[in-house]
């Protein structure tokens, strides 16, 4: 019973969020045929805006599990609105493993998880936990650019901006099991740049 209401309760948010993004921010999707339609994979996209995490699953299509801040959590109501719609909670600046095992453990029953290896946004290098999970995994690996999502929403506003907002799916890849975790994290923000340049 527990699983059905989280479920109602996810796809109820996504289709708020739809019509949120409808009215505020008109998104344009590019490859979502590059996305897996089962299983396990990871959706790694670069992060720009407190939109980003919302926005995804609504242009996606597909239930997604999520790695969030661990402070977001503590507030009772918040944190479990998070947890219900599928959040992970995450120590910042830490090799968390208690969050990256719960990310492994989901990808190997089927879910994608989304994780954005700059670690927050704007951040300049990815996190090493990105390549550890597509490492240890081994499920694919699908890029994700956005681009316009710091506009509608700018570090400090409160109310979004009316603004187009692109979404590009890139071809999913597998990253090897024996690639060091930071160097299988640059190989995944790198194919996340590449999918800027092609929309330059």
């Amino acid at each position: 019973m527990l699983n059905f209401f989280k479920y109602m309760y996810y796809w109820l948010m996504t289709s708020v969020a739809g019509v949120v993004s409808f009215c505020f921010y008109p998104v344009r999707v590019y490859g979502r045929e590059n996305i897996p339609k089962k299983g396990g994979c990871i959706f790694a996209s670069n992060h720009e805006s407190n939109i980003d995490p919302i926005l995804l699953p609504v242009v996606s299509f597909r239930r997604m599990r999520f790695l969030a801040k661990d402070s977001l959590f503590k507030h009772p109501v918040l944190g479990t609105m998070i947890r219900f719609g599928g959040g992970i909670p995450l120590k910042r600046g830490t090799a968390d493993r208690g969050a990256l095992t719960e990310a492994l453990q989901s990808l190997k029953d089927g879910w994608p998880v989304l994780i954005f290896p700059q670690g927050t946004r704007g951040g300049e290098r990815p996190q090493a936990g990105v390549g550890f999970l597509a490492g240890k995994s081994g499920v694919p690996v699908v890029p994700i650019f956005i681009e316009g999502t710091d506009k509608v929403l700018p570090k400090g506003a409160k109310t979004p901006r009316r603004t187009q907002v692109k979404v590009i799916f890139g071809k999913p890849f597998i990253i090897q099991p024996e690639s060091p975790s930071n160097q299988a994290a640059e190989q995944v923000m790198q194919a996340i740049l590449r999918l800027k340049d092609s929309c330059e």
